[in-house]
């Protein structure tokens, strides 16, 4: 069954809202504090706060500020799926799962995350 997606073009990168997640796609170096604020407004806007899983995709290593972790809201953001097939990401990734409280996983590919995300919020 095909869902619909809503895209936001954003200053560092692109958002893709389907039923109960998210794609997106970084298109810069790094998340800070702010840039994760804005983000997670327009999930939180665009979910109106109902749950989803946040699925973000990293073709390339990336500095995430710990502090960016601050700016999520436990409440609608159920899970964290980081997608990539970059050694060095998934390391990262490693990194960062101490500081996000909900489900979180890593995978190689979008399709992947997507069915872990459908596992984490039923519809």
């Amino acid at each position: 069954m095909a869902h619909s997606v809503t895209t936001y073009k954003m200053d560092h990168g692109i958002m893709e809202c389907f039923d109960v997640y998210l794609v997106y796609t970084l298109q810069g170096s790094e998340i800070s504090a702010k840039i994760a604020s804005e983000i997670l407004r327009c999930a939180d806007t665009h979910y109106q706060n109902k749950p989803y899983v946040f699925i973000s995709n990293r073709a390339f290593s990336s500095d995430v500020d710990p502090k960016a972790y601050k700016e999520v809201n436990p409440k609608t953001m159920v899970g964290l799926a980081i997608v990539s097939e970059d050694a060095s990401v998934k390391q990262e990734a490693v990194s960062e799962q101490h500081l996000y409280e909900g489900a979180f996983s890593f995978f190689k590919t979008v399709e992947q995350a997507i069915g872990w995300a459908r596992t984490v919020i039923r519809d």
